[in-house]
């Protein structure tokens, strides 16, 4: 049963944040009242934030009439409460709701305004940090056993968003051959140019997402309204550019099958610059770790100085590739250095050890680990130099002491 009520997850103030839109009359030429169903879609949505574990950080109304006010007097629920905790949604719910009559009221009032309108929930989810504000849209709204991001990565796929970030400025083409090109990717929406629409028309990206989770599962997904939704000949036409993936029929379809040779060793990358990015399969490796290398058949690492065939050797991002600009990702040289597989790429990727302003490489402290490979590692890699560490790559590892790198407690 579909539910009418709209909602999205966005990152607001360094957080995600779920925002329900509010509820009103009928407008012209409509069914029914806009977001009629706010209340089921409110308790349904807090009963499913319970079940990934989620916290939430505060409640409070997000309406355009009240965007004068502080926070302190939109705020609904103040947090931060662990929805775990929480025995009875449904209460939780009515105190959010109730809660809303008096917002934007002028002292003294005696009756109360509207109790449904455009609230904003800031939350914190386990498994989701703030580039997945579009993955956790979907999974609320279709929640499973397993998340999409683990059942996308299980069988080495993007989530719609990562996919939509590299077609950007990509012409790609559709069953038929009419040319469509992503324009920008700007919160749940992708805009996007077609013949008809030279100026782009917006495509929610969870209509890209649904057709990743039915082309991961069946392994196949016919370009039809039913299977991809509306707009079936982009959506269709971008699950064709995945590794693997190609059209197929009549009647129209995208078949994936295991991508081999190229598609995955990375000789896509240049010319557009990703090809497709991936959790698992980075497109870039092969030919990043030769231009680190200088084309050499071995090369030192980065962090620990030691040398290995480049087979053992991984072109590591210094700044996670997920939040790195267009730009950034092109600056191949500096973006990058070589890790090797026995341990420092991992340590760095974990935030276990980090490279300081200097150049030196610093450690979580090893002192009270119990004796051990893990022990002797960071042992050894402590103020060591990295042969990456320049002016120019000094911002990338700024980024990864900021927001990678702990010192104390789990990275």
């Amino acid at each position: 049963m579909e539910l009418n009520a709209d909602f999205g997850v966005e990152v607001d103030e360094g957080r995600l944040s779920l925002v329900l839109e509010s509820a009103g009359g009928r407008t012209a030429g409509a069914d029914r009242p806009r977001n009629d169903q706010y209340v089921p879609v409110l308790r349904l949505l807090l009963e499913r934030l319970r079940e990934r574990d989620a916290v939430l950080l505060s409640a409070l109304v997000a309406s355009a009439r009240v965007s004068g006010l502080s926070e302190d007097e939109r705020t609904l629920v103040r947090g931060p409460l662990k929805l775990t905790g929480v025995t009875d949604v449904e209460q939780l719910r009515l105190e959010i709701t109730s809660a809303q009559g008096r917002v934007g009221l002028p002292p003294g009032a005696r009756k109360e305004g509207n109790n449904r309108k455009r609230i904003r929930l800031r939350l914190e989810v386990p498994g989701y940090n703030l580039e997945d504000a579009t993955r956790l849209a979907v999974d609320l709204v279709d929640p499973r056993t397993e998340p999409v991001d683990q059942l996308a990565s299980s069988r080495e796929l993007p989530t719609a968003k990562e996919l939509l970030d590299a077609l950007t400025g990509v012409e790609i083409l559709t069953a038929t051959g009419s040319p469509n090109t992503v324009l920008e990717v700007h919160g749940n929406v992708a805009r996007v140019q077609t013949e008809r629409s030279p100026g782009g028309r917006l495509v929610e990206i969870s209509e890209v997402q649904r057709g990743l989770d039915k082309l991961a599962e069946h392994r196949s997904v016919r370009v039809t309204v039913d299977e991809l939704g509306h707009r079936s000949a982009f959506v269709g036409a971008v699950l064709a550019t995945l590794p693997g993936a190609r059209f197929g029929g009549p009647p129209a379809e995208v078949i994936l099958r295991e991508p081999t040779g190229d598609e995955v060793t990375g000789d896509l990358h240049f010319g557009e610059l990703d090809a497709v990015t991936s959790v698992k399969v980075r497109t870039e490796q092969k030919k990043l770790r030769k231009l680190l290398a200088g084309g050499a058949a071995f090369a030192e690492c980065a962090l620990c100085g030691d040398r290995y065939p480049i087979d053992f050797l991984i072109a590591a991002h210094i700044k996670k590739r997920a939040v790195c600009t267009d730009q950034e990702r092109r600056d191949l040289t500096h973006i990058a250095m070589l890790a090797c597989s026995f341990g420092c790429d991992t340590l760095y990727e974990s935030g276990w050890i980090t490279v300081d302003q200097q150049g030196f490489v610093q450690t979580r402290p090893a002192d009270d680990l119990p004796e051990g490979l893990l022990r002797t590692r960071l042992l050894h890699l402590q103020d060591r130099q990295c042969s990456a560490h320049s002016a120019s790559s000094e911002t990338y590892f700024a980024w990864h002491r900021t927001n990678a790198f702990t010192l104390n407690g789990p990275p």
